[in-house]
């Protein structure tokens, strides 16, 4: 089942599609922190013993009940569960609805709606945080949406995964073996495939760890030690002792020889050396990585994602308020006034704030590099 919702003038109109039964709607205030459930003639506390819950079927639903400008959210369950838990229920984001105050960590009133990671900053954010004094309003007369802005604050969030090798928008990585045994469906049951991990006697006795693709670790679900000619596996999920911020997979317990883990298959191989045996045995690893959700994004790394964010941003908006600009005077003695345009793409309109922001973010990408990094310091 899926839940969508769009604000009209005086209304929100919810469509509730991909279901035959009937369910129960509930709406939220994001200055307020209880649901109400809708009765049909209005929205109302579900702790009311008064309070007599409506089902509705599948359609497109008009609210225009007691609305006020605000953010609004829209949750859904099925009508016969009469105790629902959070699984059972299906989201939709956060809905604008009137012209409502500005909304985001900068003013520091913004909410994660439920059952969304959220978004790093807010287009409320960009707009009168790090755009200050920017006017979103082309020449024409056009204005720059929210969903535009937001495009720019996804894009600069993954921009900026790139650029540190992190995680950040949460990721359910699941192995190649789990999805094949287990039968998974990408995008319900995972997000990421990785192949198993390589095994490596003489790596896994001197460190004692492995470094996982993508990090910080959140969860780790499945810790397995498999052999491709052998059928009993080995959980190692007791043992493990994750490393979340920089992503290592850390043992309790590790084999000083070969043998105090695989009996017979050394006794068979020996002769020919451990690295014989080695490609036929590999880690299946389950994780999950990156932040649990948008508030839990460190500041200081949140505030370059929303600058990288308002340098794309000046880029076009610069040329939509004036494109070419290269400089202008004025002389108030006999009150003259010049411009002069140009092809350069460094004499952008806002040239100078996108210098200033490329430069902070250049120094905190080369200073932060490693923050979230690993390095293997071994011993002879």
């Amino acid at each position: 089942m899926a839940i969508l919702a769009e604000s009209t003038t005086n209304r929100i109109l919810v469509s509730i599609s991909g279901i035959d039964y009937p369910v129960i709607l509930e709406r939220l205030f994001y200055k307020e922190n209880n649901w109400l459930v809708w009765t049909g003639s209005g929205f109302a506390d579900p702790l009311d013993e008064s309070t007599i819950p409506l089902p509705i079927n599948a359609s497109d639903f008009v609210d225009s009940f007691n609305l006020t400008s605000g953010l609004y959210q829209y949750r859904i369950h099925k009508a016969d569960i009469l105790e629902p838990e959070y699984k059972d229920y299906q989201f939709c984001c956060w809905t604008k609805f009137g012209v409502p105050d500005a909304v985001g960590y900068s003013f520091n009133n913004y909410k994660v709606p439920e059952g969304s990671w959220g978004t790093i900053v807010t287009p409320d954010d960009c707009r009168y945080t790090f755009l200050w004094g920017t006017d979103f309003k082309a020449a024409n007369g056009s204005y720059f949406t929210d969903e535009q802005i937001q495009w720019f604050i996804d894009a600069a969030t993954r921009e900026m995964e790139r650029q540190l090798n992190i995680t950040i928008i949460k990721k359910r990585i699941k192995s190649m073996a789990t999805i094949e045994s287990q039968h998974l469906v990408k995008g319900v049951d995972y997000d990421v495939e990785e192949t198993p991990y390589d095994f490596s006697y003489r790596k896994i006795q001197r460190y004692g760890m492995i470094q996982t693709k993508q990090r910080p670790i959140l969860d780790i679900t499945r810790c397995t030690l498999i052999n491709k000619g052998q059928s009993d596996d080995v959980d190692l999920l007791p043992s493990v002792i994750p490393d979340k911020k920089n992503g290592v997979i850390k043992f309790m317990k590790r084999p000083f020889k070969p043998n105090d883990t695989w009996f017979g298959i050394t006794d068979a191989i020996s002769r020919y050396g451990s690295e014989t045996w080695n490609p036929h045995i590999f880690y299946v690893v389950d994780y999950d990585a990156g932040f649990e959700n948008s508030d839990e994004v460190p500041s200081d790394l949140r505030q370059m994602i929303g600058k990288m964010a308002a340098i794309s941003l000046l880029n076009v908006i610069g040329d939509g308020l004036m494109s070419g600009f290269s400089s202008s005077s004025l002389s108030m003695d006999g009150v003259s006034e010049s411009f002069s345009s140009t092809q350069s793409a460094t004499s952008a309109y806002f040239g100078a704030r996108i210098a200033v922001y490329q430069k902070e973010v250049q120094e905190y990408i080369a200073q932060n590099k490693y923050k979230f990094g690993f390095f293997r310091v071994g011993s002879l």
